[in-house]
This record gives C-alpha cells, sequence and structure tokens, in this order.
C-alpha cells in the first residue's frame, strides 16, 4: 500500500467551486482556509485554481490525490505553482502526469523554492520525470519528504536522484519504493548518505536490489549514516548482502528500524544476524518475514532474544517462513513481554526524571529564598549600621 501524505482522518477540508464546467475568474479559496482539497474539478476549474494559486497568500497545503490529472492538467498547475511562495504541501498522488506533466511541476516548484513536501506516487513516473525531479530537489533548500513510490523510475533515473540527494541539506525522507532503480540506483543513494546526508528514512523496497546493492548500503551504515528507518522489503538480497548489512549494524547507533521481508534470506545467514541481536542496543524493530528461515533458526533466534542484556528491540517478525506455529507463538510471547517490560521501564524513568527535576526546583527555589534573606538580612543591618552612625554624629554635634 502506498504512503499517504494526509491519512484520511486528516483530509485536508474540500474547497468548492471549481467543479463546474463554467468557472468565474475571481473564484478563490476562502482566506481562512489554509490546507485544501480538491474533489471533481473540471478543467476551468482547474485554470482558476491555477491562478488563485500564484496569488495565494495562505494556503500552505492542497491535496490532489485522485483526481484524474494528466500531463496537461499538470501543466496548467505549475503555471500557478511558479509564482507561488506560501505552499509547503503537495500531495499528487495517484493522477497521470507522467514525464509531461511531472517536468511541468518540477521545473515550477524549483522556482518557488519553499515546498517541504512533494507526494507523487502511482504517476507513470520514468527516467525522464525522475530526472526533472532531481534537478529541482539538488537546487532546493526546504524540501523534506518526497515520495515517489510505485512509478517507472529505472537506473538511470534513481542515480540521477541519488545523486540529487547529496546536494538538498534539508531532505530527511525519500520513498522510492516499487520502482526499478536495481543496484545502480541503490549505489548512487548509498553514495549519497556516506557524504554524511541527514536522510533519516529510506525505502526502496521492490526495486529489484540484490548483493551489489546492498553492500553499497551496508558502507554507509557501517559510516554510521543518519538513516533511523530502511526498508529493504521484497527484493534480491542472498545471506553475503545480510552479512555486510549486519557486521556494519554492530558500528551503527542510528538504525532503529530494518525492513527485510520477502528477501531470499536463509538460516545460514544465523552467524551474521546473532552479534547484532546479542550486541546491538538500537534497533527496535526487525522484520524477516517471508524468507527462508525453518525452526532450527527460529529456536536460535528465541534463545538469543532471551540471552540479550540490553535488547530494546520491541517488534520482532518472522512469519512466514518455514517455521511452525509453536515457534512462532513462542517468539510472539516473548516479544510482547519484553515490549511491556520496556514500556514499563520508560515510565519508570520518566517518573524518576520527573521527581529529579521536582527536587531540582525545590533545591532552587529553597536557595532563592535564602539568599534572599541575606540580601534582606544585610541590608537590614547595612541600615541599622547607618541609623548608628547618624546618631553618633547627632550626639556630638550636641
Amino acid at each position: 500500500m502506498p504512503i499517504v501524505l494526509f491519512p484520511k482522518k486528516d483530509k485536508p477540508q474540500l474547497a468548492r467551486g471549481f467543479s463546474p464546467k463554467v468557472v468565474r475568474l475571481n473564484v478563490r479559496i476562502n482566506e481562512d482556509i489554509e490546507e485544501a482539497s480538491l474533489a471533481n474539478i473540471s478543467r476551468s476549474g482547474l485554470l482558476a485554481l491555477s491562478n488563485d494559486i500564484g496569488s495565494n497568500r495562505h494556503v500552505t497545503k492542497l491535496d490532489f490525490r485522485h483526481v484524474c490529472f494528466g500531463p496537461e492538467e499538470g501543466i496548467i498547475l505549475s503555471r500557478g505553482l511558479l509564482t507561488n511562495r506560501v505552499l509547503l504541501d503537495l500531495n499528487l498522488q495517484h493522477n497521470n502526469l507522467s514525464d509531461v506533466g511531472t517536468c511541468a511541476v518540477a521545473q515550477a516548484l524549483a522556482e518557488q523554492g519553499v515546498l517541504e513536501a512533494l507526494t507523487l506516487d502511482a504517476n507513470g513516473i520514468g527516467d525522464i520525470g525522475a530526472c526533472a525531479l532531481a534537478e529541482f530537489v539538488s537546487t532546493s533548500r526546504t524540501l523534506k519528504e518526497l515520495r515517489l513510490f510505485d512509478n517507472h523510475i529505472y537506473k538511470d533515473g534513481g542515480v540521477a536522484l541519488g545523486n540529487a540527494i547529496a546536494k538538498c541539506p534539508t531532505l530527511r525522507h525519500l520513498d522510492l519504493g516499487l520502482n526499478e532503480i536495481g543496484d545502480q540506483g541503490a549505489v548512487a543513494v548509498a553514495t549519497a548518505l556516506c557524504d554524511y546526508n541527514k536522510v533519516s528514512k529510506l525505502s526502496i523496497r521492490a526495486n529489484g536490489i540484490t548483493s551489489a546493492g546492498g553492500k553499497a548500503l551496508a558502507k554507509a551504515l557501517r559510516r554510521d549514516c543518519r538513516l533511523r528507518s530502511l526498508d529493504l522489503r521484497v527484493n534480491r538480497l542472498r545471506d553475503d548482502a545480510v552479512k555486510h548489512i549486519f557486521e556494519a549494524l554492530l558500528l551503527n547507533s542510528h538504525l532503529q528500524e530494518l525492513d527485510l521481508g520477502r528477501n531470499s534470506i536463509r538460516d545460514d545467514a544465523m552467524e551474521f544476524i546473532a552479534e547484532v541481536i546479542l550486541r546491538n542496543k538500537f534497533i527496535t524493530k526487525l522484520s524477516f518475514e517471508d524468507n527462508y528461515f525453518t525452526d532450527e533458526a527460529a529456536e536460535v533466534f528465541l534463545k538469543l532474544l532471551q540471552k540479550a542484556e540490553h535488547l530494546s528491540m520491541t517488534e520482532f517478525t518472522i512469519h512466514s517462513n518455514y517455521i511452525s506455529e509453536i515457534k512462532l507463538q513462542q517468539i510472539d510471547l516473548f516479544m510482547r513481554t519484553h515490549a511491556r517490560e520496556l514500556q514499563k521501564k520508560k515510565r519508570e524513568n520518566k517518573r524518576q526524571r520527573s521527581q529529579s527535576n521536582v527536587g531540582v526546583g525545590n533545591d532552587a527555589r529553597e536557595e532563592s529564598k535564602m539568599s534572599a534573606g541575606r540580601q534582606s538580612s544585610g541590608s537590614l543591618s547595612r541600615s541599622t549600621s547607618r541609623i548608628s552612625r547618624g546618631g553618633s554624629r547627632e550626639a556630638s554635634k550636641v
């Protein structure tokens, strides 16, 4: 399922008045609306909306999901984006912009200069559109999220985007899932991560990545890149790539979530995974769902999880392997119990810190009162001294 920028419950308010076949040019989005979504927009309505976007100073989020925009609609929208200076979030997922519409939008956003989040999932974007987006990303100094799930981006587009990431200091979240960037695209992305890039969440699931791409990503992890979440699900990674990735995790202190589901990982990889389970203190979610592990590996997994003294993991997924139901239940039971214990410790630590802060605050107030008392006492003694000296002078005059 594609990741949506605006969850259904948080979908922006529907802006009305852009649906009729003939829409007056003075139709505007109400000034009290900062986040707007549109549905059933007509060509006439889109022209009016594009004019409004060009001069709009209050709408910061626009949601155009599932509105049947094609290349021509993308070009019309881009004319308004060209002169807009306030829009921060733009969601165009599940349309059909293709390369033509995407190029127009990307060029306009490069001029717009303030966008922070762009969603283009499922738009039929190929390498040409990806290269245009790469130009936008490389010049942006505000973009934080870019979602390109379920398009037709191959190695050339993947390489262009990977090179662009290295030039965008603000990007934090990149979703290239369900494309076909392959090993060359993965190597380009990994190279960007090695350059102390600040991307913290990366999804390159379902991209035909094999050992070469896995080793490149392992190199980035070994350099302790900023990644906190890495999704490598549904690729063609085997035990040799897993070896490099898990050896890197022994040196990495940032990664917290790793999804290796639906690859080709077997029991032989256990010797590399074991050390990470025992020694890594940072991984909280680890998935090996739908691989080729057997009951023998499951038994080893359970023993390792029980033995690990500093285990921070709250989710460990190993379903849909060649593992019996009883083994899966044993692992699930341990993980649920362990997660509750971690949550309990977290609450206790929070309560202790709160009490410690209260104690420090009380001590500070007591110290402040004592200091104020000392100052008051000092002022009183000085006043008394002045009065007594004044009295002495009067007596000597008499």
